[in-house]
């Protein structure tokens, strides 16, 4: 299988004038970025070990993630385990729910304590 380097493309090279980067990547497309089997990915969809979103029987993957993850590779210059790098992001965003809601709450109730 001939895979294109698309993830350094994904990180480096901005959209070209006129051509706006898709919000998702189907499986297909995600597979190729990442150089996955697509028997895998669905695999890790399926079990949460890898962000998406199911939509009916299809799965896509926001461009987002996959800047995310890119950008968290990079920043620690080390191997990241996507089912470990998944649990922290949804634990992070767990967080950042609660602490938005603790700040609404807090100016619902009239009081500015955050």
């Amino acid at each position: 299988m001939n895979h294109k380097p698309e993830v350094a493309v994904l990180a480096a090279v901005p959209p070209q004038p006129g051509r706006r980067r898709p919000a998702f990547y189907n499986v297909a497309e995600t597979a190729e970025i990442t150089g996955l089997d697509e028997s895998t990915l669905y695999r890790h969809l399926r079990q949460g070990k890898f962000p998406g979103i199911k939509i009916g029987g299809r799965y896509v993957v926001p461009h987002a993630v996959l800047e995310r993850l890119i950008a968290d590779v990079l920043a620690t210059g080390r191997c990241v385990d996507i089912a470990d790098w998944t649990d922290k992001w949804r634990e992070e965003q767990e967080a950042l729910a609660a602490e938005q809601a603790r700040i609404l709450g807090a100016v619902a109730a009239g009081g500015a304590s955050w």
